[in-house]
């Protein structure tokens, strides 16, 4: 049979990476490997499964926060800046994984913000600004000190890494300011956990989801 783990691309610092000796060495995983070898097909099938369940449940889970800003982007109004901070404050209660909603201006200033310290500073990640102006963009995960000021929204672990939405807003057809949504990363690591389950605790299968930007 053939298999789809044989034609994983590895590097060669990824075929090299495990140490000799040790229960996870090469010598141990590979006496292992050769007594199950019956077994790969099932191995494999298995692990396939809980990727194609990450995924899904990742895409599942970005449609939902776009639903919810692109909601909220049509709700904006910039004659009137601080009823907007009463807006984004209310959204936020609902879209609990956003530990931030901001705009920002096409000049990279933030006019409003639920982090009321970050209000009339500048937009730090200038060329993902540039694309949130054009359509739709998602940035990350990069790190961000603001996310660790900020602090967490759903997730127990927290720390600088993030996750950024950039959504349009339109006034007759022409993009006049970017609605923003900050997402701790954690976030999606205990989505991941909570649904997709571990399956090999030793493999760290938590990263199948993760490929080649």
């Amino acid at each position: 049979m053939q298999l789809k783990s044989d034609q994983m691309r590895l590097t060669q610092k990824e075929r090299n990476w495990l140490p000799w000796f040790g229960i996870n060495g090469k010598f141990a995983l590979g006496w292992s490997c050769f007594v199950n070898k019956s077994t790969y097909p099932a191995v494999e099938q298995t692990f396939e499964g809980i990727a194609a369940t990450r995924v899904k449940l990742l895409q599942n889970w970005t449609t939902a926060q776009w639903e919810q800003l692109e909601s909220l982007a049509t709700l904006i109004s910039l004659d009137d800046f601080s009823n907007q901070t009463a807006k984004l404050n209310y959204a936020k209660q609902s879209a609990i994984d956003f530990s931030e909603l901001f705009i920002v201006d096409t000049n990279g200033q933030i006019l409003c913000s639920t982090y009321q310290r970050r209000v009339g500073t500048r937009h730090k990640e200038t060329r993902a600004l540039e694309q949130g102006l054009k359509a739709q963009f998602l940035h990350g995960p990069f790190i961000d000190r603001d996310t660790l000021e900020i602090g967490p929204s759903t997730s127990k672990f927290h720390d600088e890494v993030t996750l950024m939405f950039y959504q349009p807003i339109t006034q007759n057809g022409q993009v006049i300011a970017v609605l923003c949504g900050r997402v701790p990363n954690d976030v999606l690591g205990d989505l991941i956990q909570r649904e997709a389950g571990h399956i090999y605790r030793e493999s760290g299968d938590n990263y199948l989801f993760m490929v080649d930007s």
